[in-house]
């Protein structure tokens, strides 16, 4: 999985850079939350955190042009902030290492991801032929991986779209991804109820 390492490799140093022991602060172009703005430097204050689980966006990020000829790459990380966070995202809630690629029964739109159960991923340009924007595309998540940072869980996730076009090409579309509790809905309702931060953000497919 030499692309999740490289990927949490790039995580690694965001963290390290934020602050001296593993601060997720300031990553403002995914964090949505000002909740979520805030170091982790042992000062625990009253409504420091407000999500267990912090998302992060490692690409594309806002205004990106990504990929090229409508082929483009999803990059997630989910990084637990303290003790609940880790076990929301330990192997026995689900989150384990492994790949999900076709054939599999796992594997396709409308469907969770098995090895990061509670992801939920939609595109607002996703077709009407595999379900339309509301689509949790999570189940299309195709390298999953995980680690552990300063005594706190992590888990990556990525997706490239290999089908040309498949949602769009040189086409602006919004990415909005969390994570919730127990298993991901195949559908999104708007009912559903966050356990990270919600990313919100829109980039370009590249021509």
């Amino acid at each position: 999985m030499q692309n999740a390492d490289h990927h949490r490799a790039i995580v690694r140093r965001f963290i390290r850079a934020l602050a001296p022991v593993g601060a997720v602060a300031a990553i403002t172009l995914t964090l949505a939350t000002p909740a979520l703005a805030k170091t982790r430097d042992g000062n625990r204050s009253r409504g420091q955190y407000r999500y267990p689980v912090a998302l992060v966006a490692v690409t594309p990020q806002p205004g990106d042009v990504a990929g090229a000829g409508g082929v483009f790459n999803i990059d997630l990380a989910l990084l637990a902030r303290n003790a609940s966070g880790n076990a929301l995202l330990s192997a026995a809630n689900g989150y384990i290492p492994g790949l999900n690629l076709p054939p599999a029964a796992t594997a396709g739109p409308g469907k969770p991801d098995p090895d990061v159960p509670g992801l939920v991923v939609t595109l607002s340009t996703t077709p009407a032929a595999i379900g339309g924007p509301n689509t949790n595309l999570a189940g299309l998540f195709q390298e999953n991986a995980v680690a552990r940072e300063f005594g706190e869980q992590q888990v990556f996730t990525d997706w490239t779209v290999a089908k040309p076009g498949a949602f769009g090409t040189n086409a602006p579309t919004t990415l909005t991804a969390y994570l919730v509790s127990g298993t991901a809905p195949g559908t999104v309702t708007g009912n559903e109820k966050p356990i990270s931060n919600v990313i919100r953000e829109t980039f370009t497919i590249g021509a």
